[in-house]
């Protein structure tokens, strides 16, 4: 296992969704197009061309401790700063694509920090996530995009990584943010990051909400607290103990992201864990066919007498099997929260274990139906 396992961003988990990978995307066959027109239409990086460009294209796999089994190629392109990984789905192989105007741009340690971006898409398969334009509802579509997002954490380690400092890692992603050259730029990475607590302040830009990538302020901040980790420190020995174990990072950095983008996805999710946790905590309490008072009592403290009286008259109106829909339904929405919703919800269906009067064994087949359709 490669250490940019240990310092993958948590939330950068394609078992976080309820997803499959399609079989067309398992089974293609890998004579790859994609290098047919690099080859005819950009410049090939080797030694003898782009020496610099190579050398530290060689550094940065060194440092990343990974194999090169990748292309590069110069573009023609005067007016992007970017740098793109055209890959095969599971190929051992890639494409690196760098415009002109990057390596204009960027010096060459500053240039690392793309590369080793570039390199982790590839490594950390981020191509075989599923896009945000196949989501099939708004709530697929703010998982989907927030996965993202998150892809992009981890590469920003991993550039972070590669490039082997801070301050070029930051230098890049300012340069690329802002198209301008040292000439026109002072570093002075704090005052940036005042105009992120700016951005915070007036309650974000909703349009990040449906963004494929965080705010390059979101990215600077969550690079600088990535390298005050405990497990960064510890790993590179830098003689430094680090302020942040790692887990504390992600969540600072997830907190960060939200307070830009705004609390959509957690509102959906909300409103779509306490409808499932009603209807489920209602199909293990009638597991017997009866609810009874005591369960009933404990129904309405948690979900409140409105919801109580309702569902009261919907079990004296309605059959066994319309009531079973309504439980599959809240059951089947329930499967688009993340993974760490899901368990959550089915952790605090397991405590109605205790307070249940339904037999024991009843009760565990119900939460066991649970768990499979949750798919956890």
């Amino acid at each position: 296992m490669n250490f940019l396992d240990r310092f993958r961003y948590r939330y950068d988990n394609l078992k976080e969704l309820d997803a499959n990978i399609s079989s067309d995307k398992k089974n293609l066959n890998y004579n790859n197009p994609i290098l047919k027109s690099l080859l005819s239409t950009s410049v090939k990086v080797t030694p003898e061309i782009f020496p610099k460009i190579d050398s530290c294209i060689q550094s940065v796999f060194k440092k990343l401790e990974l194999k090169n089994n990748f292309n590069f190629f110069v573009t023609a392109n005067h007016n992007q700063t970017q740098a793109s990984c055209a890959m095969m789905p599971e190929s051992d192989s890639a494409e690196i694509i760098i415009t002109s105007r990057m390596i204009e741009l960027l010096n060459i340690n500053e240039l690392s920090y793309v590369l080793g971006h570039e390199i982790s898409h590839h490594y950390y398969q981020h191509n075989i996530y599923p896009s945000p334009n196949q989501a099939k509802s708004k709530m697929e579509l703010l998982k989907l995009l927030h996965l993202s997002r998150a892809s992009e954490i981890s590469a920003d380690r991993a550039g972070f990584l590669g490039s082997g400092d801070i301050e070029n890692s930051l230098k890049a992603m300012l340069k690329i943010a802002s198209g301008l050259s040292e000439k026109h730029l002072t570093f002075n990475f704090s005052s940036y990051l005042d105009q992120l607590r700016e951005l915070k302040q007036i309650k974000g830009d909703q349009n990040q909400m449906y963004s494929t990538h965080p705010s390059f302020l979101n990215r600077m901040q969550a690079l600088v607290w990535f390298s005050m980790s405990h497990e960064y420190h510890e790993y590179f020995e830098t003689n430094k103990n680090g302020v942040y174990d790692l887990k504390t990072v992600d969540q600072k950095i997830n907190e960060s992201i939200k307070k830009v983008i705004g609390n959509e996805l957690d509102i959906s999710t909300k409103e779509i864990f306490s409808n499932a946790l009603m209807w489920c905590s209602l199909k293990i309490f009638i597991a017997d066919n009866k609810f009874t008072k005591k369960e009933q009592k404990l129904f309405e403290k948690n979900f409140g007498e409105k919801n109580t009286a309702s569902i009261l008259s919907l079990l004296k109106i309605s059959k066994p099997k319309s009531i079973e829909v309504k439980i599959n339904n809240a059951l089947n929405e329930a499967t688009n929260l993340l993974m760490a919703e899901r368990e959550k919800l089915f952790n605090e269906l397991k405590k109605l274990n205790s307070v249940a009067e339904s037999d024991q064994k009843i009760v565990q087949t119900s939460l066991n139906d649970i768990k499979k359709k949750l798919k956890i």
